[in-house]
């Protein structure tokens, strides 16, 4: 989707496919040059090469990262760091270090409740809960492995975000 402009009205561009027969269930854009997306437990790595990708070229397969990614929420909070929430309430982060990959475990339980996570970068993650809540938390460091610097900022609003989807692109840093 292309936001052309939302001055006075939100008006979008007509999609562009860029390609047929993604199969994955989750997709989260690192805002550094990597799409990252999970089909049927197995993350994998694309490169994209444009700012807006309009052919199939410019997205590379980079190949498969792991298996036993079960996640039920995936974002982004930065270069190569993912976040997300499994249907048992663990918040998890993962450091994605070319091939390779580090699982911590943020939160043991309790983040079931949120349908969507979502991240602008900068160490704050948007948790929308399917009462239509949204929920504000700031990681005083997100790349360091650890929740235990995990605040709740509050909620943003307490029933208004019906949105099916949010998303967000990491800033650049």
């Amino acid at each position: 989707m292309d936001i052309i402009t939302n001055n006075n009205s939100l008006v979008f561009d007509p999609p562009v496919q860029v390609d047929a027969g993604w199969t994955d269930d989750l997709l989260t854009f690192d805002g550094h040059g990597h799409l990252y997306g999970i089909a049927a437990g197995v993350l994998h790595k694309y490169t994209v090469t444009a700012t807006k990708p309009a052919t199939a070229a410019d997205i590379a397969h980079n190949g498969t990262i792991g298996t036993g990614f079960t996640l039920k929420t995936l974002t982004a909070t930065g270069p190569d760091l993912l976040l997300g929430t499994t249907a048992a309430g663990e918040l998890l982060s993962y450091r994605i270090t070319g091939g390779d990959w580090a699982r911590f475990e943020l939160r043991s339980s309790t983040w079931q409740v949120f349908d969507d996570l979502v991240s602008p970068g900068g160490g704050l993650y948007f948790a929308h809960h399917r009462s239509g809540a949204l929920y504000c938390y700031v990681d005083a460091s997100p790349s360091d492995g650890t929740g235990t610097d995990i605040v709740s900022r509050g909620t943003v609003d307490e029933t208004g975000w019906t949105q099916t989807l949010l998303s967000a692109q990491p800033l650049r840093y």
